[in-house]
């Protein structure tokens, strides 16, 4: 039996994997994993994306300092590392 994910488009022609070939089989997971198809994910391919807000309260007080401080964090290269670490695509 083969395992392959689920392939999803817009179009019943145009179907995308959300993984790069070759694909892990299930028994070798979580040791190793599938890799995740970037390029599928930025270009909008993949039609089941999401993209992240932050939304700033702009009142000159603590909450607007706090809200630029976790946009800025996002957008680092510390942040964009995280948010790879955890499994979503980096934008940068």
């Amino acid at each position: 039996m083969v395992e392959v994910p689920l392939l999803v488009g817009r179009n019943p022609n145009q179907l995308v994997t959300p993984y790069q070939k070759p694909l892990v089989r299930s028994s070798q997971c979580p040791a190793q994993r599938n890799l995740l198809n970037i390029e599928a994910f930025r270009s909008g391919e993949y039609p089941i994306t999401r993209n992240l807000f932050v939304v700033v309260k702009k009142n000159g007080q603590l909450e607007e300092q706090v809200g630029m401080a976790y946009k800025n964090l996002l957008l680092s290269a510390q942040g964009q590392e995280l948010i790879g670490q955890i499994g979503f695509v980096r934008i940068r």
